[in-house]
């Protein structure tokens, strides 16, 4: 983590300012509590393909931190896009790209 407490520079590193700006605005997204007080309710993890998106850039879950637990913890390989923690808004056409190539 950066240790820092402004999440422009956590979050939205490489975010327009503008674009960032408007998401802290538009901030609270009034998530709920439960999937942290709810225990896990199967006995394993479903049988389906999955991925890990590694955002390149990112300040809060650093790639070097990302490509370890993929490794150890999913035995896997991430896939990397540029961008910030926040990709979707830093690098929005090579993230649709990278979840649209999914599909085929």
């Amino acid at each position: 983590m950066t240790g820092h407490d402004d999440p422009l520079i956590t979050f939205y590193n490489g975010v327009p300012p503008s674009l960032a700006e408007e998401a802290l605005r538009r901030g609270g997204r009034g998530e709920s509590s439960v999937v942290w007080d709810t225990p896990w309710p199967l006995d394993a993890w479903p049988d389906v393909p999955t991925k890990l998106i590694l955002c390149q850039d990112d300040q809060f879950f650093p790639a070097a931190f990302m490509r370890r637990v993929a490794r150890e913890r999913l035995g896997m390989v991430p896939d990397e896009v540029p961008g910030c923690h926040c990709a979707a808004l830093s690098h929005p056409r090579e993230l649709t790209d990278l979840l649209v190539s999914y599909l085929g």
